[in-house]
């Protein structure tokens, strides 16, 4: 864990670089509040102790100025650091107490320590609760343990979470085990606008950290894209945060003018740190022009840039919903207020982590502001919201982690025998939303059990098969009507026999996954996001796995072409030919197939 010990000095250091410049929000607004687990279980669930070392991390991420505490949880709740400015005399005492991260308690009591913590004096103006838990409710109890960890769950989603939310706290949930009740953290942070990740190794965890202190500090950014990226002459310095492998060499910056500089020779004006993993270069007053990065960067490296003209944003959602636009509203800020030689154009984007373009919308320009909607997302899971303001002389961003979730909730009771759905857009409930649900063909009744929740009872299925469940939902809002498909629900998971669907929209490596995910259609726009995308994916969904295969044989570059464009009337001709070849092959494969076949073999029945 050394390499993290050196995150928090480095981090440190591009923290109190960025404090000598404007900040927004200032960070004596921010109170951040992080609480540890430190219950048996994580000893289980963390075995690399990944959170003693997050105390480390976040002790250099925090920048002077901001308010922090620190509190621990298991059996009981400790308050060992009480909130306070976050000076080096406070990142000093909280590195101190990592040894009272390994006290290993008996019990996971997660809603005592975030009422403690979120309600910690003082208790006005708001708080962000980052809690780093394995995320599994189990508070002491006696024979009746069950039902009282039942009930402490539900009274951090249905009484808690909402009154964080009325009283401007923030819960940010970051888990250090894939055993992890998902739900749950999910649940809390998207009811009170805050984030939810896993992180079982170090890099998901260096990313998680830096989404949740990006969101509470955030800055402006400049692309980095192939070793390369923009400074303008506004720019009064700029912080590149360059991640790579252990083994890799140290990178060299490379200025317009060709000026190479190394972390063995540049000027003392600029502060070089370099680590294993990482190296962060603050430049101040740096030549305008493109700059390059010679050696690997790792794909979450970011360059940060101070500047008097700057991209600031509307308040950006930390959770998105498959079927829903989300309004964007975005302004620049010139030195001054002087006009710029050539005129802005902005545009909002969603992103896979690893950046691959989802959706993307210009924003129309309404007087000194932007405004647009993003268009529906289509994939659930982590994403990045991406702001990008450009013309010809300079570009700015500005990212925030979000998570794209079902408008509708649903999972699979332990019994086995029924499906437990629950509205997560907090408009929709059952007056305005009309479920249907189909199991192998047939349509199942969807039972109203709440104001906003159903069930699904479900028939008795043959065990060594697993199926899918399909639900639909059908959202009435403000006169408009949304279509949306929920992710599928897998029944019999660990079942011999699997029957699987198949979506163009995913990228390769993750047909596996296929059966989780939903694509989402409004039908408003229903001619639009059709087209061939939507007639192929039908076609697809019911070949056999091999045939199917033949799909992820496409290059990755041609199925983004296709989907991206999927109204041009030119696609079409390209999808005719991906078709005649995939037809072809498809040929091919139940010939060859025909002649394997054994004489007698039947095909199993579903």
């Amino acid at each position: 864990m050394q390499w993290l010990m050196a995150v928090s000095l480095a981090v440190a250091l591009l923290s109190a670089s960025a404090q000598a410049e404007p900040a927004s929000p200032p960070p004596g607004k921010a109170d951040v509040r992080l609480v540890f687990d430190v219950s048996g279980s994580m000893k289980h669930n963390d075995p690399e102790r990944l959170s003693g070392s997050a105390l480390e991390l976040f002790a250099g991420l925090l920048p002077s100025g901001a308010r922090g505490g620190l509190w621990t949880f298991g059996s009981e709740v400790d308050n060992p650091l009480p909130p306070a400015a976050v000076d080096e005399a406070w990142r000093q005492q909280a590195l101190a107490l990592k040894p009272a991260l390994v006290a290993d308690q008996q019990y996971t009591d997660i809603e005592a320590a975030i009422r403690r913590a979120a309600s910690a004096a003082p208790a006005s103006g708001p708080r962000h609760v980052i809690l780093l838990t394995d995320g599994m409710v189990d508070i002491p109890g006696g024979a009746d343990k069950a039902a009282r960890d039942a009930a402490s769950r539900r009274r951090l989603i249905e009484e808690l979470a909402p009154r964080l939310h009325d009283e401007g706290v923030v819960v940010d949930a970051i888990a250090f085990s894939s055993h992890v009740d998902r739900d749950l953290l999910e649940t809390l942070a998207r009811r009170t606008g805050g984030l939810a990740a896993v992180a079982e190794d170090p890099d998901a965890l260096l990313r998680a950290l830096m989404d949740v202190v990006e969101r509470i500090f955030p800055r402006d950014q400049v692309p980095l894209a192939r070793g390369r990226f923009p400074i303008d002459s506004t720019v009064e310095g700029f912080s590149a945060l360059l991640f790579h492998d252990p083994e890799a060499p140290a990178p060299t910056l490379v200025a317009p003018d060709g000026q190479r500089y190394s972390v063995e020779v540049h000027p003392d004006t600029i502060r070089w740190q370099h680590q294993p993993r990482f190296d962060i270069i603050h430049v101040p007053s740096p030549d305008a022009g493109e700059w390059r990065i010679e050696g690997p960067v790792g794909p979450d490296s970011r360059v940060s840039v101070d500047s008097p003209l700057a991209l600031r944003t509307g308040p950006l959602p930390a959770t998105l919903y498959q079927g829903f636009e989300t309004p964007i509203e975005a302004r620049v800020t010139t030195p001054d207020g002087a006009a710029l030689a050539s005129p802005l154009a902005l545009r909002a984007e969603l992103r896979d982590i690893d950046g691959t373009l989802r959706q993307s919308v210009a924003l129309a320009a309404e007087g000194d502001h932007y405004r647009g909607a993003l268009p529906p997302p289509q994939v659930t899971g982590n994403a990045r919201l991406v702001v990008v303001a450009r013309n010809d002389t300079l570009v700015r961003e500005r990212r925030q982690a979000v998570n794209v979730l079902p408008p509708i909730h649903a999972r699979l009771a332990e019994s086995d025998r029924r499906v437990l759905l629950r509205a997560e857009h907090p408009r929709l409930n059952v007056d305005n939303t009309q479920l249907s649900a189909a199991l192998q063909g047939d349509s199942l009744p969807v039972v109203e059990t709440g104001a906003a929740s159903w069930r699904i009872d479900l028939p008795a299925l043959d065990a060594d098969v697993s199926v899918p469940l399909t639900v639909t939902a059908d959202m009435t809002l403000d006169g408009r009507t949304r279509h949306v498909t929920l992710p599928v629900i897998r029944l019999n998971p660990g079942a011999s026999t699997r029957l699987d669907g198949v979506s163009l929209d995913r990228p390769p490596g993750q047909a596996e996954a296929l059966a989780s995910e939903s694509a989402t259609a409004d039908e408003d726009t229903a001619g639009a996001a059709g087209g061939p995308t939507s007639a192929v994916s039908a076609w697809l969904a019911g070949l056999p796995d091999e045939a199917r295969g033949l799909w992820q044989a496409v290059p990755p570059r041609l199925r983004r072409y296709l989907h991206e464009r999927r109204d041009d009337p030119l696609a079409w001709g390209v999808w005719g030919v991906v078709l005649l070849i995939l037809v072809l092959g498809v040929y091919g494969w139940r010939r060859g197939r025909s002649r394997r076949r054994p004489a007698k073999r039947e095909e199993p029945h579903v």
